[in-house]
């Protein structure tokens, strides 16, 4: 079988990578295509650069995280998802490009399969996120810290805001993570890709060995060594789930009982104080949520997903659905990108 994965953020190849380890690993040619802001990551050989090439190549299955894929390439389109906040606007979008949606958990599985029976246009099959896949590998606390540079003695907050502007937790709560940088703790920020270089800027003042922040896109290395997340609406939250570990957010839109949601800035230290406390004071609530977003925790995820196509393209599944018809403006958007 030969997969190309499809990718325009370039904090989506954390997505595609365990897919690309498992397929492989399973004798599978795998190529890469990238598009958009991910074209300027760096990134190794095996990659396609043109329609032509890709045509050429005649994948089986395209794989992708984002929203859009070319229509005018060969191969079962087949959607992954670059993150599971999917209370967000869009999320449940049929946008008629996916011959197939892998679901991370029942949640998604349900709304999708409602879908699926209204528009008779494509598929869907529950295998987990692959992205998870990557938790599944060490998990010792203490070599976690230590391996990217944090002391294995001090508690780690990890802070993820996310980008958007009406969620974006980061200009409102600057004052006073600035404060309580006299803690014995240590911070670690993470930003998302798209967030705007002023607020970088600004908290890049306050960096010492103890208040890092990092530039590399996988957050999951950073997410194991911590002991607290603090973020908003950023789906890093339910990710961070998997680890059964104190949830600290700023005005969340759903989902308010996985972790303390703080409505204004002044909570925050009470927040934190909190959750080192009794780390284990949420942890059913947690385990709950864990099992309705994404319940797989084998690190299997992968290999499902790839078993999944196998099965489809084999069994010849897509016979009997509807033609698709993109929209005509992600049509254009999708051919400004990667040009027929």
């Amino acid at each position: 079988m030969k997969l190309l994965l499809f990718v325009t953020k370039p904090y989506s190849f954390s997505v595609l990578i365990p897919i690309k380890n498992a397929a492989e690993k399973k004798g599978y040619s795998v190529k890469w295509y990238t598009a958009s802001t991910a074209k300027r990551s760096e990134f190794p050989n095996k990659q396609l650069d043109s329609t032509r090439t890709v045509i050429e190549y005649d994948p089986d299955a395209v794989i992708v995280p984002g929203n859009v894929v070319p229509d005018f390439w060969p191969g079962l389109k087949v959607q992954v998802f670059h993150g599971l906040g999917e209370e967000k606007r869009g999320h449940y979008r049929v946008t008629d490009f996916f011959d197939l949606y892998c679901t991370p958990g029942p949640v998604m599985t349900e709304r999708f399969n409602s879908l699926a029976e209204k528009h008779n246009s494509f598929l869907v099959r529950e295998t987990g996120w692959p992205k998870l896949d990557l938790f599944h590998e060490n998990c010792s606390l203490p070599e976690n810290k230590k391996a990217i540079g944090l002391n294995p003695e001090k508690d780690v907050i990890l802070y993820a805001p996310t980008f958007s502007p009406k969620h974006n937790s980061a200009p409102h709560l600057f004052n006073a993570i600035n404060a309580l940088r006299a803690q014995d703790w240590q911070w670690v920020i993470k930003f998302h890709d798209l967030e705007k270089r002023d607020i970088i800027e600004q908290y890049e003042q306050l960096q010492t060995e103890n208040f890092i922040i990092v530039k590399e896109p996988n957050i999951i290395p950073y997410m194991k060594a911590a002991d607290v997340l603090l973020t908003d609406t950023s789906s890093v939250a339910y990710e961070f789930l998997l680890l059964d570990r104190p949830i600290v957010t700023w005005r969340a839109v759903s989902r308010l009982e996985k972790g303390i949601d703080i409505r204004n800035s002044e909570e925050l230290f009470g927040a934190l104080t909190r959750s080192f406390h009794d780390p284990t004071e949420l942890s059913s609530v947690r385990n709950e949520l864990c099992q309705e977003l994404h319940p797989y925790s084998d690190g299997r995820s992968s290999e499902r997903l790839i078993d999944t196509i196998d099965e489809i393209l084999s069994n010849d599944s897509l016979g009997g659905l509807k033609t698709k018809s993109p929209n005509w403006i992600q049509r254009r958007q999708i051919r400004r990108i990667v040009p027929i």
